[in-house]
């Protein structure tokens, strides 16, 4: 009897399965072929690929170009606005009586009235005595057709006179 009582107690107790109603419920997607590709058509994507590639590469090469143009010029335009500054301050200098007082006096060798110049010969510099160069110093390093031009071109004083 026991024996009985567990199996009739099995047979009533049922246990609900979800995924069993859920499964007849929800039609199933028809699994889809997988697709290959021929060599045509892998042929035909590179040549797209390739030819997006060449489109998009020429606005690109233009574009880092202008950047780097840019870059140039803005540098070229700070060197610019430096030298601009330094000539600015070079003008303002010259305002000033003292620097232009010593730049006479470094660049035209001008004293002021009361003072002495001196003027300081190293004795170790090489003493030339001749102060100009005579005639024959400069007819010998001239060319011969130099001074064949020359005799051709000026006339003797000599003729002129009679």
């Amino acid at each position: 009897m026991a024996e009985q009582n567990r199996t009739s107690t099995r047979s009533r107790l049922t246990v609900p399965v979800v995924s069993r109603d859920s499964a007849e419920r929800t039609p199933r997607r028809p699994k889809r072929p997988k697709v290959r590709l021929g060599t045509a058509e892998i042929g035909v994507l590179v040549v797209v690929t390739i030819f997006i590639l060449f489109t998009i590469a020429v606005p690109l090469q233009n574009f880092f170009q202008g950047r780097s143009e840019i870059a140039r010029l803005n540098e070229s335009i700070a060197m610019k606005q430096a030298e601009k500054e330094r000539l600015l301050t070079e003008i303002d200098k010259y305002q000033e009586e003292a620097y232009i007082r010593e730049e006479a006096r470094r660049r035209l060798g001008l004293i002021e009235p009361g003072e002495t110049a001196f003027r300081i010969i190293d004795p170790r510099m090489e003493q030339d005595t001749t102060v100009t160069t005579s005639q024959e110093e400069l007819a010998a390093e001239r060319t011969w057709y130099e001074i064949l031009w020359d005799s051709v071109a000026t006339p003797p004083l000599g003729d002129m006179e009679e």
